[in-house]
């Protein structure tokens, strides 16, 4: 299997060659920025199994260490790639020699900003103590309110670097409008801040900082172990094995390709937490597939930014927003991740169902899927069955160990994967005989190593959220520890088993003697290739959380600036008193004000703005919190797919060499079921706040309603084109499923849950009609098939 990485060099020759390739800078630099990212990943690590210290000094040591790696990445890409990566719709238009200048000067300037970071953060790390004790009482001094501006600037300019002027000029708009708050007409007007104020706020004032604030903490402890999980994975060859499981499934489905890339787009943006990257590592793989087999380059760029954008909300790891998110509520993780799984799972089923009617409606069916027959027969299969019994086996003998042995969690995973073996081989013995049985042994655990080992540490991660109820800090060092420790095992495994090495330099069949290499010889070679993937994970991880680290730190002091004002208080009460207190209107405010601040910025970024502003005035209304949350980070996230910024969008359609405007015309079509689901949340809280009864029914009816939904917004229900009169009866019956409880108000609360189970009734029973061709020639839709 080829790893996905961006550097394949893995021999102690090659890496040399690398070092040693480029310019005098380069070959200083990028040692550098390597050193600073495997430290930085290493020392998260180390914090997650020791706690040295408390939360806010990791926050502030995290903080700076982040900045001064990202501002020395920014550096080494200066020297190495030139004026070529200075880019802005102002320094575009320069010519070659002034963009080389100030690629010069912009690599000084990095170089400054990196040692100010390290300086900076040392001075407040190792006057802790004094700042948040003696100063209080005694004054901070003039060295204590400059650094404190410094740090501020800093992080907004990275802030700008990383995700451009849109989110940056929010965080010196608040600035500003904190400093002259007295010229500001009506309610916006305040008495205004000094300088000494923005730096005590911003920065100098530690445990009450908005630099330093739970924003900052929740990203180091939270957010960057799954970064840098994520990292890892990458550097293992992650995408290469969702790919080709997602490209297996594929086979078997009439959408062929075109459902595998919602299913790698969604594992791949649950981990990455980002629309733009996620469309653009599995875009390139997906895009061109997909156009291989027909569907229409507008309809892959929107297909793939849909559905990379939806990955953010899905469990167990919900992108980074959710760690957020849990720290903004004060509620245990695991509660975060059972409250968004219906809604994940709406949304993607909606994606599913959306892509399924277009690629039926307009004839783009792959002709290489299985025939696999109906439900019954793919459930009662005999592949089914096994698999079915294997899980039985595995879950059997975990519970046993654990429950009845009293063995710890590692001991009790081992006992599971011997039992599974020896299952192995007895089914192979059975099917065929006792050679035959060790050939299939030898067969599967090779087939596992190939593939499948990703699934070890993902059950780890999701066994010690949801079972153990581990904090997500945990959680997130369990699951790198094993992931490294699997990938150790796999490779040595496979010298063994497999074929060869995957890797050419420790598949050489002989050394610089001539002579065969011993065994000994080959094992060290691959732990040195691991080792080396290992740390090259180490490094993505790192390099993949420090712009991350910048944004969430001027979040912070943009959400201070708002509070120290009055403006966040403020705008609750006017946004109240603007909807009336009817809840319809606010929520229409709220979604439009998520979707306003969320264009162009990072989700997470996006969702700590909404959820400061916008979720206590829905409160106020009787909405719940987690719920209130929840719709806020949902319009954030459908930012990406939402012109005129619609990042996933533009990303995709790079790709796919499609126009921007009509892409984000058919992913508005392919994901508009997720515009209205948020309201669905608040029409049906027992989506979010499970109940025995009550969930149940409102996931039923909310499901079919969806399904109406789509068939609304593609105009096919999977057999027939729908004209105008029966877009509007499936679009009555879609909104009496998703909302019929929120007319309890004027019917009662029995009624109207029974008039969402008769509408919600009626479309399935319409829907099945149509397909079987029942319903009455009347009311039968055209069977057309339409050009999109």
């Amino acid at each position: 299997m080829t790893e996905t990485t961006d550097d394949p060099a893995t021999s102690p020759t090659d890496l040399l060659a690398v070092l040693s390739e480029g310019s005098l800078s380069e070959r200083l630099l990028l040692p550098l920025v390597s050193l600073f990212a495997v430290a930085l990943t290493g020392y998260t690590i180390y914090y997650a199994w020791a706690r040295p210290f408390t939360q806010i000094i990791h926050g502030m040591v995290f903080l700076h260490f982040g900045l001064s790696l990202y501002y020395l990445h920014l550096a080494y890409e200066r020297v190495a790639k030139g004026p070529s990566v200075i880019t802005g719709p102002i320094v575009g238009r320069w010519s070659e020699s002034m963009r080389t200048l100030y690629a010069r000067v912009d690599i000084v300037l990095c170089l400054a900003t990196t040692v100010t970071s390290a300086i900076v953060g040392y001075y407040f790390v190792a006057g802790y103590d004094r700042l948040t004790g003696d100063a209080i009482l005694l004054g901070y001094s003039n060295t204590d309110l400059t650094l404190g501006l410094i740090v501020v600037v800093i992080a907004l300019d990275a802030t700008r670097r990383a995700y451009g002027w849109s989110i940056a000029l929010v965080g010196v708009g608040s600035v500003l409008y904190a400093l002259f708050g007295s010229v500001f007409p009506g309610f916006l007007q305040h008495t205004g801040l000094s300088l000494r104020d923005i730096s005590l706020y911003g920065a100098t004032q530690i445990e009450r900082s908005g630099l330093y604030g739970f924003i900052t903490q929740a990203g180091a402890k939270y957010v960057a172990i799954f970064i840098m999980f994520a990292g890892l994975a990458r550097a293992y060859g992650i995408l290469d094995i969702i790919l080709d499981l997602s490209q297996r499934l594929g086979k078997r489905l009439r959408s062929g390709i075109v459902h595998v890339a919602v299913i790698s787009s969604m594992a791949m943006g649950s981990i990455t937490g980002s629309a733009a990257a996620n469309a653009a590592t599995t875009g390139s793989f997906t895009i061109p597939m997909m156009k291989r087999q027909g569907v229409r380059k507008d309809f892959t760029a929107a297909i793939e930014a849909v559905a990379s954008s939806g990955g953010q909300i899905m469990p167990p790891v919900m992108g980074v927003a959710a760690f957020l998110m849990a720290d903004f509520i004060g509620v245990p993780y695991v509660r975060i991740i059972q409250a968004g799984f219906i809604p994940a799972l709406l949304f993607y089923f909606s994606v599913g169902v959306a892509v399924q009617f277009a690629v039926l409606r307009y004839g783009w069916t792959s002709d290489k899927g299985e025939d696999i027959g109906g439900i019954l027969e793919v459930v009662f299969s005999k592949s089914a069955l096994v698999i079915t019994a294997y899980f039985g086996l595995a879950v059997g003998a975990f519970s046993a160990a654990r429950q009845i042995a009293g063995l710890s969690l590692v001991l009790a995973g081992v006992v599971t994967i011997v039992a599974l073996l020896l299952g192995r081989y007895v089914h192979g013995v059975a099917m065929t005989s006792v050679s035959g049985g060790r050939a299939e042994l030898t067969g599967a655990v090779e087939q596992f190593f190939q593939g499948r080992y990703f699934l070890v540490p993902m059950a780890v991660l999701v066994y010690a959220l949801a079972v153990m109820q581990l904090s997500a800090l945990a959680t997130g060092l369990y699951a790198v520890v094993t992931l490294v420790a699997v990938m150790y095992v796999r490779d040595v495994t496979l010298l063994f088993i497999g074929d060869e090495s995957a890797d050419a330099w420790v598949a050489g069949t002989h050394d610089a003697t001539g002579s065969t290499p011993s065994v000994g010889v080959t094992v060290g070679k691959q732990l040195f290739v691991t080792t080396v993937k290992t740390l090259r994970g180490f490094k993505k991880g790192a390099l993949d959380m420090a712009p991350l680290v910048g944004v969430l730190a001027a979040m912070g002091v943009i959400i201070k600036m708002l509070t120290q004002t009055g403006l966040s208080g403020k705008i609750s009460l006017r946004m109240v008193a603007l909807a009336g207190g009817v809840l319809l209107i606010a929520l229409i405010l709220a979604m439009l004000t998520s979707i306003l601040f969320g264009l162009g910025m990072p989700t997470p970024a996006a969702y700590v703005l909404v959820a400061a502003l916008l979720t206590a005035p829905l409160q106020e209304l009787g909405v719940a919190e987690i719920t209130a949350h929840l719709f806020v980070f949902y319009f954030a996230m459908l930012s990406a797919i939402t012109p005129p910024v619609a990042v996933g969008v533009a990303v995709a359609s790079r790709i796919a060499d499609s126009g921007f405007l009509i892409s984000s015309k058919q992913a508005l079509r392919i994901g508009i079921a997720g515009f209205f689901i948020p309201f669905a949340l608040v029409a049906n809280d027992s989506l979010v706040t499970w109940t025995l009864t009550g969930t149940p029914v409102a996931a039923v009816s909310v499901f079919v309603g969806v399904i109406a939904l789509t068939a609304v917004t593609i105009g096919f229900d999977g057999r027939h084109v729908l004209g105008t009169p029966h877009r509007l009866v499936y679009l009555l019956l879609a909104f009496g499923a998703l909302y019929g409880p929120a007319l309890s108000g004027f019917i009662g609360g029995t009624t109207a849950t029974i008039f969402q189970i008769v509408t919600a009734a009626v479309a399935l029973v319409g829907m099945a009609l149509a397909q079987l061709d029942r319903l009455p020639k009347a009311v039968t839709p055209s069977a057309e098939i339409r050009e999109p």
